[in-house]
């Protein structure tokens, strides 16, 4: 089960995510994720997951994809952590592909 809470401000706009980032949750939370980076582009993202107890890959993709859209994550436990750092790795290595 996913609990998924939506926190908007005048800057930033908050997705809180608290149980599995498994199988069918993914593409409601990917479903609310373009909702609000549509509603307000101009506005900071932020994913919580310092809720989170487990990710599948289809879990780490959907982050992924958010990162790669300008999300910021805040995480809590080592693996979570570890999914996070190496996702903002992979990101930089891209961008440094992209400029050679």
């Amino acid at each position: 089960m996913l609990r998924l809470t939506k926190i908007e401000t005048p800057t930033e706009q908050r997705l809180i995510l608290e149980g599995r980032l498994t199988g069918p949750w993914v593409a409601d939370v990917c479903a609310n994720w373009e909702e609000l980076r549509h509603a307000h582009p101009e506005r900071n993202f932020v994913v919580d997951l310092r809720g989170i107890t487990r990710i599948d890959q289809d879990g780490e993709n959907a982050l992924a994809l958010m990162q790669r859209e300008g999300a910021k994550f805040l995480a809590t436990g080592l693996r979570v952590k570890h999914m996070v750092e190496d996702l903002e790795t992979k990101a930089r290595e891209t961008e440094s592909g992209r400029h050679d």
